[in-house]
């Protein structure tokens, strides 16, 4: 273990203590904009191929105010990499989508390493992309998108002697029940939310409905829409945010369709309700 990752892994901590962060947009339909081709190419491939581009989208959003930025690292693990040959770039990918997003946020805002549900579709993928973010020097990580099975293997693997803070991004469908979240807590998760398939209202009774947890936050990342569909605007989320800040959230950003426009909006509500 790296002797800096508890001063990280703290330094996050004490600021969740202190206040809401707000996160950042999305990086896969930003992209998508730019030119990019699902199916053909994955955003992660593009902090090797196209990486200006990456960094430009981070910058966006660390101008409109974002407190962290995720990796574009979503499907950058072994699993999915191999659908596009790209497998042997796992560790150069990983390790600069971290040096693109840290050179937007600097050293007074966090890098949170961002693994998608496909890296545990097999036995120690988490876990080996995770060791590289975190050997990379990423704040923390967020198994963003998984279902409670999926978040639980993740939270399993082994770290190759890392320690890190870990975070619970579940897909927005059946909140988990109650002893779904003592499990996700017990196994080491340190905040739980959701992300993606969920606009603003539902992601709010989501939020609703789940097991009352005490002073442990929460996350919540809702999607705009998807290209070619009606997108759901910044002051949306913004007037949602007095509701989420009572209901104990305290990471807040955007998914599928969000723009830095959202961002500023969420900075400007945070602001406003939790000076």
């Amino acid at each position: 273990m790296n002797e800096r990752e508890p001063a990280r892994s703290n330094r996050f901590l004490d600021a969740l203590r202190q206040r809401p962060l707000l996160l950042d947009a999305a990086m896969g339909t930003r992209l998508i904009a730019r030119g990019l081709v699902l199916g053909h190419d994955d955003p992660c491939l593009w902090n090797l191929d196209r990486p200006d581009e990456v960094l430009g989208v981070h910058r966006l959003d660390v101008e409109a105010g974002a407190d962290a930025v995720l990796t574009n690292t979503f499907g950058a693990n072994r699993n999915m990499l191999v659908h596009y040959g790209r497998e042997h770039d796992l560790i150069p990918i990983n390790r600069d989508a971290v040096a693109l997003a840290r050179e937007a946020a600097g050293l007074d805002r966090f890098v949170i390493g961002c693994i998608g549900p496909m890296a545990n579709q097999a036995l120690n993928d988490s876990g080996e992309q995770a060791a590289i973010l975190i050997d990379a020097g990423v704040d923390a990580l967020v198994f963003e998108t998984h279902d409670v099975s999926e978040a639980l293997r993740a939270l399993a693997a082994p770290l190759g002697g890392h320690s890190i803070v870990r975070l619970v991004s579940l897909r927005g469908e059946t909140p988990p029940t109650p002893l779904d979240v003592q499990e996700l807590i017990h196994q080491g998760a340190r905040a739980i939310g959701t992300n993606c398939l969920l606009g603003v209202g539902p992601t709010s009774l989501w939020l609703e409905r789940l097991p009352t947890l005490a002073d442990f936050p929460l996350i919540v990342k809702p999607s705009a829409g998807l290209p070619g569909e009606p997108m759901e605007q910044p002051e949306a989320f913004a007037e949602a945010v007095p509701r989420w800040l009572a209901l104990g959230v305290r990471l807040i950003g955007g998914c599928c369709g969000t723009t830095e426009a959202h961002v500023a909006a969420l900075r400007a509500a945070i602001d406003r309700n939790d000076p």
